[in-house]
């Protein structure tokens, strides 16, 4: 697990206000904020733990821990990349079994201006039957901002580093001046980070038929200082054993790693696509790295699991202000924001646009335009939200359920 978070109690607000947000994000920044178009062209993968930080050690059965685990799939994620995306560039921010700060994984990736950061892990729990993957952005979490157990985990590898209370003084979430401070870093690319985390999610979920504990917020510290989008990737339950003996083997790291590299792919055509002020949708990618890993069967992979407790189930979409038609169960909508702000779905607070409506999940509010039955009436639809949204895009529900934009395009009418 990756949770660089800060748990312990601090000494209190050494500066205050504005002062306090602005030497933070001086400290952590080497460089200014990338800009919202430049394009996906270097991307930092960071295995995690590593060295004297050996991550979780799973049931015990296996020699190799979380840092190792976490080492073979980030170092297939950047062959897989490399192999089949040539005009992009991908830095490991360990080659080898060292131990790396945590603060010092986004310095590596912001000197490399990077357009992307994505932190691999594996994740850890009491409870043996616990499984999934389940991915992280920056922010400040549950609304009573108390660390779930995955953070707690991942941000105790602060404790091995010098002077790790003042490396990370601005994760105390119990500073006023601190959430200040880390609500600046969660807001600037916390849209791009959470489509990155959906899309790889989805391809956890779709490809390797793996149970989605979906995209949460956290602050966790090896997050925090990117500038750049950036997502914790937790692969899998290392104590669950057969979890665990799916992220031991040659195939589990291969398709885990294959559907992180898919992921990266949507989301470089998207966003280069939007950038380019043309078609967004990934209709034209060519199949993914179909020579490099076992095909993926449509029946869920085998991995001796309990099964799902009620009490652990996914956390649903509240879907809020929305008049649904009668019947209106397959739709086309355009995606304009991600806040967590939750702002009433008037036009004055969406530069003029009307039928915007909204959903919640984990304390993060998605804003869309439009309840379309047709492909083609969306595609008007986005060319007109794009003048107001430039990062605008196209998205399908069934039921108000998430769904791949491909296939509702078949199923339309």
């Amino acid at each position: 697990m990756c949770l660089g978070m800060v748990g312990s109690s601090f000494k209190g607000i050494k500066i205050a206000g504005l002062a306090v947000l602005f030497t933070v994000l001086a400290a952590f920044n080497p460089r200014p904020f990338r800009a919202a178009n430049a394009g996906v062209n270097i991307i930092v993968i960071d295995p995690g733990h590593g060295g004297k930080d050996p991550g979780n050690l799973g049931t015990g059965r296996y020699r190799t821990r979380e840092k190792d685990v976490s080492f073979d799939v980030s170092a297939l994620v950047k062959k897989y990349i490399e192999e089949n995306l040539p005009d992009t560039k991908v830095i490991l921010t360990r080659d080898d079994d060292r131990f790396i700060e945590l603060y010092q994984r986004t310095v590596i990736a912001n000197r490399a201006n990077a357009d992307v950061f994505i932190s691999i892990h594996c994740n850890a729990n009491d409870n043996k039957t616990a499984y999934g993957t389940e991915s992280f952005v920056l922010g400040m979490g549950e609304k009573d901002q108390r660390l779930n157990k995955t953070a707690q985990l991942e941000n105790a590898a602060r404790l091995l580093e010098e002077n790790w209370e003042s490396n990370y003084e601005e994760l105390n979430t119990n500073n006023p001046a601190a959430i200040i401070a880390l609500r600046a870093y969660q807001d600037a690319f916390l849209e791009q980070s959470i489509s990155i985390a959906d899309e790889i999610q989805r391809q956890f979920e779709g490809r390797v038929k793996r149970r989605n504990r979906g995209v949460k917020q956290q602050p966790l510290a090896v997050l925090r200082g990117s500038t750049m989008p950036a997502v914790l990737v937790e692969l899998g339950f290392l104590t669950n054993p057969g979890e665990e003996d799916f992220l031991q083997s040659t195939q589990g790291k291969e398709l885990l790693a294959s559907a992180i590299y898919r992921a990266v792919k949507e989301y470089k055509f998207k966003r280069e696509q939007r950038d380019a002020g043309i078609q967004t949708e990934g209709s034209s990618l060519t199949p993914v790295v179909e020579n490099s890993v076992p095909p993926v069967s449509d029946k869920p992979t085998e991995t001796s699991v309990e099964p799902i407790p009620e009490s652990i189930a996914a956390a649903p979409s509240t879907v809020i202000n929305v008049a649904i038609e009668d019947g209106l169960t397959l739709h086309f909508s355009v995606q304009i924001a991600v806040s967590r702000n939750d702002l009433p779905c008037l036009p004055e607070n969406f530069k003029g646009l009307e039928s915007v409506w909204k959903q919640e999940q984990y304390g993060l509010y998605k804003y869309f335009c439009g309840r379309l039955t047709t492909f083609t009436e969306a595609e008007a639809l986005k060319e007109e939200v794009l003048e107001h949204y430039p990062d605008a895009y196209l998205v399908a529900f069934e039921n108000d359920k998430k769904i791949d934009l491909n296939e509702a395009k078949k199923r339309a009418p």
